[in-house]
């Protein structure tokens, strides 16, 4: 399922709970890197050793870690404020659908009362 996915039209209808998924998948996954990159520059100690193509590639790794881990947090950010926007909506449905559901529920009671004429096919004619 895509995390863009949407029922309707408009940006209101978007999975933001799949989004929040997306989102915090991507930030662990970056997080994940980042210790992978602390991993390489704590088991070289032999960076000092080969002069300036060792320091730049310390720099290249360390760069690397700054990188994953702005990304790791600014999808944190994003998981964070879709799990805001899809807890509004949730509330928000829950209010507005609750008249809707009433009304299918009476349907289904309606549609179970034995006092309902059936025609001779056996379908209800009261609707």
């Amino acid at each position: 399922m895509s995390p863009h996915a949407s029922v309707g039209k408009g940006t209101e209808n978007l999975n933001h709970t799949a989004l929040t998924k997306h989102h915090e998948n991507l930030a662990r996954s970056m997080q994940a890197k980042a210790e992978e990159q602390k991993k390489i520059i704590k088991s070289r100690s032999r960076f000092s050793k080969f002069g300036r193509n060792a320091q730049s590639a310390k720099k290249r790794v360390l760069w690397r870690i700054h990188n994953y881990e702005k990304a790791a947090e600014v999808n944190f950010a994003k998981a964070a404020y879709h799990k805001k926007i899809a807890r509004e909506q949730g509330r928000h449905d829950t209010h507005t659908n609750s008249d809707a559901t009433k009304e299918q529920i009476d349907k289904a009671s309606f549609r179970l009362d034995k006092s309902t004429p059936v025609n001779s096919d056996g379908l209800e004619d009261a609707l």
